[in-house]
């Protein structure tokens, strides 16, 4: 019983280690180089498309076996910073990388054979190609203003100048974009630079104080003969009323002057507006002004009887007919 049990495990392990002998398995993401007694054929990508993918059969070893497996998906290389000089003589430090893949598996394989070497041969190109950058004033590559930014049109010509040399060489490589993720100024370019930005911006802040003092003159300077003008108005509008006033007041001071009783009278009747619009009671001697107004018989009176304790009284007798006594 046990040596039946001890041979289903024998055979069970003999067919996963002959499973594993004729067949393999490519991922989606991936693609194989299966070779044939040691040689690669145009048959011998699998899943260069994606569509391959899944368990294959092969001839076991050392008839084919799997010599490659790459990964299907853009990669990125990045490489170190270095210094570079623009065409206006600045030195930078400069970042840069690649986004590339896998095109052609077969010519990759034959050529590089391997990851590690591409990347090689793609960083010795990279830094063949960043002297394009040295035909850019760094203004053109760190701009604000879009128009004048060439920065993308430098990435490109990098870009195109790496993929004709992998073209020539016959890689299988394709670069998808080169791109500059870092321009770093040098330490002594970078304190001229930060000068250079101070005096300028001192220069503009200097600039914009001068035209403000000259608006600000412009402005007092109108302000005060707009001042001069209006004051000028008033004054002489003041002299006009005044004359207008002295004109009225000599015509009034003429008509008083020729009729007196009247001015008095006007001169009484404004007394009576001032002490009667309070609706005030007073007891007042009718005789005196300006109440005498009121009073015309008693001051004809006093006109006709005279003043005085001596005054004669008259004797109402001598009113009575002959003959009648009192």
């Amino acid at each position: 019983m046990a040596k039946s049990k001890n041979l289903i495990i024998g055979l069970i392990i003999l067919g996963i280690l002959l499973a594993s002998m004729v067949t393999y398995r490519v991922d989606f993401n991936e693609m194989a180089i299966v070779t044939t007694f040691g040689k690669a054929e145009t048959d011998s990508v699998m899943n260069a498309d994606g569509k391959g993918a899944g368990l294959h059969f092969r001839w076991p070893w050392p008839i084919q076996e799997v010599a490659r497996v790459y990964d299907r998906r853009v990669q990125i290389l990045e490489d170190e910073l270095e210094e570079q000089q623009t065409l206006d003589k600045q030195d930078i430090i400069i970042g840069t990388y690649i986004v590339w893949r896998i095109r052609e598996p077969l010519h990759f394989y034959r050529t590089l054979n391997t990851v590690e070497q591409a990347q090689r041969q793609l960083r010795d190109r990279l830094r063949n190609a960043r002297s394009e950058i040295g035909q850019y004033t760094f203004s053109e590559l760190t701009n604000l203003d879009p128009e004048q930014l060439k920065l993308a049109e430098a990435e490109t010509t990098m870009r195109d100048r790496m993929q004709e040399e992998l073209n020539t060489q016959g890689f299988g490589i394709e670069i998808q974009a080169v791109g500059v993720k870092r321009i770093i100024l040098a330490e002594a370019v970078s304190q001229k630079v930060f000068e250079r930005m101070r005096s300028t911006r001192q220069r503009l802040a200097q600039r914009a104080r001068s035209e403000g003092d000259a608006a600000a003159s412009d402005i007092r300077a109108k302000a005060a003969s707009a001042e001069e003008r209006i004051l000028a108005f008033a004054d002489q509008r003041a002299q006009a009323i005044r004359a207008e006033g002295d004109a009225a007041a000599a015509q009034y001071y003429k008509v008083f002057k020729d009729n007196e009783e009247f001015a008095i009278f006007l001169r009484k009747l404004e007394e009576y507006e001032k002490i009667l619009k309070n609706n005030t009671t007073f007891i007042l001697d009718a005789q005196e002004g300006p109440f005498d107004l009121f009073a015309p018989a008693a001051k004809a009176v006093d006109a006709s009887a005279g003043s005085g304790p001596d005054a004669e009284i008259p004797d109402e007798t001598n009113d009575l007919p002959a003959g009648v006594t009192e």
